[in-house]
């Protein structure tokens, strides 16, 4: 788009009458193109000395850094909308009259949109460019172990646990990518010798599960010291073994990492959005808490953890996913959850292709997809869904917003896609602990007073079981900010990478 600015001659009035309509015209815009999960939005322009007229939006142009770019010869794509999240305002953009740079011009990007300043004269153009956070995050990691990662999109449908000989006989290290709600993830997927992603933070050892789409660094806790290597054993998990959600637990509420209203005598199903409102943490919730302001002593390090990527409690219901389960989520009726419904196939056998996501708020299919007819990918965000099951802070602009602090549980899904799959045996790949753990995605509830949660068994085998079972350990998540940068190591175990303090 160019934009020029107004002649000095206008008058006042005229100005200003045009500086409305341009108001106008841009909320009109916003209001009717604004796609709330999205990765853009519609520009919001501000200027420092130079207004600009209806008939010259078309001075600034933008570009966005591609998602197959490199380090080393960076390109870019158009794009006629601010990047939400995910990028950060890049120093290649600048500001030319005629073939002249001006050295002058400041830009600034907030949540209004796009500042520029010190442009003073006539026919300025200027060219805005956004550089990836995600692969940014990457260079950081590859620079801190001295050489590339090896690329590969995440297989979809998974067919079986992570076998190094088949999916990277090469040997070199390797991350997965796969969609999520705000870009492209790359995962560490793989087995322990192929898999270099462990990290010192906060007085402890993490791995590393995955760069998210917005250039956070999502991690798992390893064990309670910074001098660990083990992968095996009680040191490498946080939290001894609790309860999701103790009794009474004779409800679809009580499948939430936080929960809302039970069934009474006088209300055997009582509206969904009721059930699952958020409204009391659960145990599991209450427990990973208690660690991170106490046991964990991570408070003092909240200021390098983002609150608003999130950690997915996916509530949606799926019908006939499970022998008989035919419920709407509600009450004591025998319900499916979505998370279930990707792994494990009509009938209630583990699937031979599994469909793991790491989107949150994922549009369903209506009907159980079958093994033949099957499905590779989920588009489609539902916006009730993703508000309801995204957990994160307290004014994080996203998701829920209920969390005190910014730490959660894993996934079923991001288990999956690290190298799990179903009941098959999993010694070898990096999530292994040789102890059980939990997940925070539900699985079902029984008729029978039982609501499920996924965990990962002794074993390496993902599971479901009761959440008034206490013998599971707890696992604490984290997503590190996006301007994480390391002073040391390499991802080994003998050598983690570092947080640098900031």
């Amino acid at each position: 788009m160019k934009v020029k600015p107004l002649r000095q001659g206008y008058s006042r009035r005229i100005a200003l009458s045009l500086i409305a309509i341009i108001a106008v015209i841009a909320t009109i815009v916003v209001l009717t193109t604004r796609a709330k999960y999205r990765n853009t939005e519609t520009l919001a322009l501000a200027t420092g000395t130079i207004s600009y007229n209806k008939a010259d939006l078309n001075i600034i142009a933008m570009y966005q850094e591609k998602d197959d770019s490199t380090k080393e010869e960076k390109e870019y794509v158009s794009i006629n909308k601010i990047p939400t999240v995910g990028y950060k305002l890049s120093e290649d953009s600048y500001c030319e009259v005629g073939s002249e740079r001006v050295e002058e011009a400041e830009f600034t990007l907030n949540e209004k949109g796009i500042t520029i300043a010190n442009l003073q004269e006539k026919g300025t153009k200027c060219y805005i460019y956004f550089d990836s956070l995600v692969k940014e995050m990457l260079g950081k990691l590859e620079t801190s172990k001295g050489s590339k990662y090896t690329i590969d999109a995440m297989p979809s449908p998974i067919t079986g646990q992570y076998n190094a000989e088949t999916e990277n006989p090469d040997g070199k290290e390797k991350l997965y990518t796969s969609p999520d709600n705000y870009g492209v993830s790359y995962v560490f997927r793989g087995n322990n010798n192929d898999v270099n992603n462990w990290v010192n933070f906060a007085g402890h050892t993490w791995r590393i599960i995955r760069i998210n789409g917005d250039g956070t660094l999502r991690l798992i806790f390893q064990c309670a010291n910074t001098s660990c290597t083990t992968t095996e054993g009680a040191t490498t998990n946080a939290v001894g073994g609790t309860a999701y959600k103790p009794a009474p637990y004779d409800d679809n509420t009580y499948v939430g990492y936080y929960y809302g209203t039970a069934h009474t005598d006088e209300l055997a199903n009582p509206p969904y959005d009721d059930v699952h409102s958020n409204s009391t943490p659960s145990n599991i919730a209450t427990v990973v808490d208690t660690w991170y302001r106490g046991t964990g002593a991570m408070t003092n390090y909240t200021d390098y953890l983002d609150g608003s990527t999130g950690f997915c409690n996916d509530r949606t219901v799926v019908k006939n996913v499970w022998p008989d389960y035919n419920g709407n989520g509600t009450g004591q009726s025998a319900s499916g959850y979505a998370p279930v419904s990707r792994l494990i196939a009509n009938g209630g056998t583990w699937r031979k292709k599994q469909y793991p996501t790491l989107k949150c708020g994922v549009v369903m299919p209506e009907t159980d997809p079958t093994e033949e007819e099957g499905f590779t990918s989920f588009d489609e965000i539902d916006a009730k869904a993703f508000k309801r099951d995204l957990f994160t802070t307290k004014s994080s602009g996203r998701g829920n917003e209920v969390l005190t602090n910014p730490v959660g549980l894993i996934t079923s899904d991001e288990v999956a896609m690290a190298g799990g799959f179903g009941d098959t045996t999993g010694t070898n790949y990096w999530l292994y602990t040789n102890e059980y753990y939990w997940t925070m995605s539900p699985w079902s509830y029984h008729s029978e007073n039982w609501p499920n949660v996924f965990y990962v068994r002794a074993d390496g085998n993902l599971g479901g079981n009761t959440t008034g079972w206490t013998l599971p350990r707890v696992r604490p998540v984290v997503n590190l900010k996006a301007d994480t940068t390391f002073s040391e190591g390499d991802g080994k175990s003998s050598s983690p990478f570092v947080v640098a303090e900031r």
